[in-house]
């Protein structure tokens, strides 16, 4: 059977199985790349949450994003579950009244996550490591995945195979097999080092 591609990354528990909670994060004014429900997100070094733009990146994932909170066109603050692409504002400080913020997952590194992996891979390839797979998000609901053309044994890419999802739903020897994932390199505060496990 062919496997439903999962919509990104979904929170599913912290550590052992403790509670995930969120954080609010700001992002930068005219933001270039739509950020969608469960899309990794990048940071930069002033702490602003960033989009990724399509294609396979290899680069340390911040964390989820989880949902939005803007201010539209029409000067009201808006909940949603994505932050639209080029959302404008033009206060400055630490938490200005009409900035953009996304909800992302708190301590992320230490969650785990279901996804899709683009292509088929084998039982081997658990413990591997992936850099993730970004598309266009679908009526704000995220399209990316893991890019398993990138599987290996090394410390810099961003994703973690830990194992299948066993379900009746779920091919695991499919393309877009659903399966648990942590991320590898995430960023550590203050200066934005990052940290990973070959």
């Amino acid at each position: 059977m062919a496997n439903a591609q999962h919509p990104g990354f979904l929170p599913m528990s912290f550590g052992t199985g403790g509670t995930v909670s969120y954080v609010r994060r700001r992002v930068l004014t005219n933001n270039t790349t739509e950020i969608a429900l469960q899309d990794a997100v990048n940071a930069d070094t002033n702490g602003n949450i960033l989009g990724i733009s399509a294609g396979a990146q290899a680069t340390a994932v911040d964390s989820v994003a989880m949902g939005a909170s803007y201010v539209n066109t029409s000067g009201e603050r808006v909940g949603a579950k994505s932050l639209p692409a080029a959302t404008l504002y033009t206060s400055s400080g630490i938490a200005p009244e009409n900035a953009s913020y996304v909800f992302c997952v708190e301590n992320a590194p230490l969650v785990k996550y279901r996804a899709s992996v683009d292509d088929a891979i084998v039982l081997a390839d658990l413990r591997a490591n992936c850099s993730v797979m970004a598309a266009a998000a679908v009526s704000g609901i995220s399209r990316h995945e893991i890019d398993s053309s990138t599987k290996n044994n090394t410390a810099t890419l961003p994703i973690r195979l830990l194992d299948f999802v066993y379900g009746p739903e779920n091919d695991v020897d499919a393309a877009d097999a659903h399966v648990i994932c942590t991320i590898n390199v995430g960023v550590t505060e203050p200066a934005l080092t990052t940290t990973g496990l070959a």
